[in-house]
């Protein structure tokens, strides 16, 4: 799991460079690049130690016991910012974080100390390159569609327990999308094109319910970002 991660961050781009694109390109700080990639990956394991942590409290404090925060029949929906995954760009280049849209519906409970949940995700993550002349732009459009299988713990279920633990799989395809504009004034431009390749990836996360239809939540693995922190909607 380790290496796909890493292999992924470290991936070539999808296309050769032009001779005018290479001698405008910039030294890639890869150090810099990972060490922020570390840096979003601690600070959504922080959050799932964290709110771990305020759970077991919780669960420690009380003598009764209630439903699962997540269980058969449960509906959430998650918006999440993301960070950590490149597919590949010009040096110099711009990008915004990863938005992710996540869907999870609980299916079958009581499989043994948890609850299986099945849903899906969309995400997508852009960036761009503007060249120092002419006002030609490269830009990369990347698409994630997936299917999610989830597993949530319900060890800690107690009445006022409003922690969410789970980990799971991710299945589906990444849609590509590579522009450059300095290849127009040509007529026929090679580098406007899409691809798409199978992706697959495996997460840990956490949500936590300030209210019954209101959470935040973080998630670690890989998809379209390495960490996310996002805000969820319970129905």
């Amino acid at each position: 799991m380790v290496n796909f991660i890493w292999n992924s961050i470290n991936a070539k781009p999808h296309h050769q460079f032009s001779p005018e694109v290479v001698s405008k390109r910039k030294p890639f700080n890869t150090y810099k690049m990972k060490k922020t990639i570390f840096f979003n990956f601690k600070a959504s394991m922080l959050f799932i130690l964290m709110a771990a942590g305020h759970s077991i409290q919780i669960f420690a404090q009380s003598n009764g016991e209630s439903e699962p925060a997540f269980k058969k029949g449960s509906k959430t929906l998650g918006l999440a910012v993301g960070f950590g995954v490149e597919y590949g760009y010009y040096s110099g280049y711009k990008s915004i974080p990863a938005f992710t849209l996540i869907y999870d519906q609980g299916f079958f409970e009581e499989v043994g100390p948890g609850t299986i949940g099945i849903g899906g995700m969309i995400g997508i993550k852009t960036a761009h390159f503007n060249y120092t002349n002419g006002g030609y732009k490269s830009t990369w459009n990347n698409y994630i569609i997936g299917v999610r299988g989830t597993y949530h713990l319900t060890v800690l279920k107690d009445k006022n327990n409003k922690f969410d633990p789970y980990a799971g799989i991710m299945l589906g395809v990444r849609i590509y999308r590579y522009k450059d504009t300095y290849y127009d004034r040509f007529g026929s431009n090679p580098y406007n094109y899409r691809n798409l390749y199978f992706v697959q990836g495996a997460f840990i996360g956490a949500k936590y319910n300030f209210k019954k239809n209101f959470g935040v939540f973080a998630e670690a693995g890989y998809d379209i970002s390495l960490a996310r922190l996002g805000v969820n909607l319970n129905f």
